[in-house]
């Protein structure tokens, strides 16, 4: 990708991307590999979760749905107060402070997890987890809506979402493969101990780049503002949604794109990882089986995104809203239609899942960067993430139990979901489109 600093009044630019005033092309290219990196461990904490299961902690395979949706539940419990101070944090030591800290944790949290040998040590630290995964997630939503200039900013959440996708191609084509490749010489639970060592080892590195890279300060837009108080921030960020109805779309679109995420790197693992295991597979050659089919997932969101971003840029808004929400239905509910998720089918469902995934994602992102006011970014933001946490408890707790009895049902309930919120967009089209 080829960057260029420009020196008129409109500020610096990174390829076809303008940059707020005082955003230089080098914080943005950082900026892109935190959230390539960031996104992926965090995905990687769910994705290593069924191998962890069954090799480290020996759970049965007809409990592990209840099990992986209740460690993500209360996860996300911590995450939604971890959310607020990660806000905080930001405003009064930085974007920057804040990054470094996510990584820094999960460089921690990756280190042990290799070695939890019962269900209380890797319950709590799935929730210590849930601090580093806030404090990352914060950001990249922040730092994206801070960055550029609004002329470009559906162009770099598309860039974002490709970067993201890289990051799944990296997990599925460097990470996934790593404990079959180790158990080929050791026992399996010191092939997976192996693993999440090198794992940390990236977080500790990624930690170091953010830190040198990214611009300091609290954000281009409000530097010498006052820190609002915690309880403050959530009237704004709620006043912000009564007042307009966009803020509450995507409210409602964060709480829905978060828990699709979640149903891939949760239970579409732990679905294909369990079937592998019933055909006569290996732990190790089935999580590695899982990530073939997770990286097609990811591969075809990669090459989706540059064309949502570019939608999202040319069609008003909501109308590209209402399109990512329509894409994310039928794919979700496309799982509904498998029995085997490791035939056939799944090859172009897969497909039709990244673009659904990937499309909502970025609609909403772009979203809410336009339509969050300038006065109160970070408390909208703030919400933006909490209604996200608040959507993966929601198919957490409720997917679990659904999955052991099921396994498609967390992609469909999801898949409801979708339908509503698509249907609220088009409405809010149709009455701003005759108020006009």
């Amino acid at each position: 990708m080829k960057s260029q600093a420009n020196t008129n009044i409109g500020g610096a630019s990174l390829g076809p991307i303008e940059l707020a005033p005082g955003i230089r092309a080098s914080h943005a290219m950082v900026f892109l590999y935190a959230a390539f990196i960031g996104i992926t461990l965090n995905t990687f904490v769910n994705f290593i979760q069924p191998y962890v299961l069954t090799e480290q902690l020996a759970i049965p395979e007809s409990e592990q749905g209840r099990v992986s949706g209740n460690l993500v539940f209360y996860a996300e419990m911590v995450l939604l107060a971890a959310c607020g101070v990660a806000g905080i944090a930001a405003d009064r030591f930085g974007r920057t402070a804040v990054f470094v800290t996510g990584f820094v944790l999960l460089a921690v949290g990756f280190s042990i997890y290799g070695y939890v040998d019962d269900y209380s040590q890797l319950f709590w630290l799935r929730l210590f987890f849930a601090c580093g995964v806030a404090c990352i997630n914060v950001m990249v939503t922040t730092v994206q809506a801070d960055y550029p200039q609004e002329a470009s900013r559906g162009k770099l959440v598309g860039i974002t979402g490709f970067c993201i996708g890289l990051g799944a191609l990296f997990l599925v084509l460097v990470l996934a493969p790593l404990p079959s490749r180790f158990a080929e010489h050791v026992a399996p639970v010191l092939a997976g101990r192996y693993t999440l060592l090198i794992v940390s080892v990236i977080a500790l590195f990624s930690a170091l780049v953010c830190w040198f890279g990214l611009a300091r300060g609290r954000g281009h837009a409000d530097e010498h503002t006052e820190t609002v108080p915690w309880l403050e921030s959530l009237r704004l960020s709620l006043h912000a949604a009564r007042d307009n109805p966009r803020v509450a779309l995507s409210y409602g679109c964060a709480f829905v794109a978060r828990g699709d995420l979640i149903v891939i790197g949760v239970f579409f693992s732990l679905w294909l990882t369990q079937e592998g295991i019933a055909q006569g597979l290996s732990s190790a050659d089935a999580v590695k089986t899982a990530g073939l089919f997770f990286g097609l997932v990811q591969g075809a969101a990669l090459l989706w995104a540059p064309f949502a971003g570019v939608l999202n840029d040319r069609l008003d808004r909501l109308m590209a809203t209402a399109l990512g929400l329509a894409l994310a239905a039928l794919g979700y509910g496309a799982m509904g239609l498998l029995s085997n998720p490791l035939g056939p089918w799944m090859y172009p469902f897969a497909v039709l899942l990244g673009i659904g995934q990937m499309s909502v994602m970025l609609a909403s992102q772009t979203l809410i960067g336009q339509e969050a006011p300038a006065a109160h970014r970070e408390s909208v933001m703030g919400m933006f993430s909490i209604a996200g946490a608040l959507g993966i408890m929601f198919v957490t707790k409720l997917g679990g139990v659904i999955f052991d009895v099921w396994k498609p049902g967390p992609f469909v309930l999801v898949a409801g979901g979708n339908v509503i919120l698509c249907a609220a967009a088009l409405w809010l089209r149709r009455r701003s489109s005759l108020s006009n």
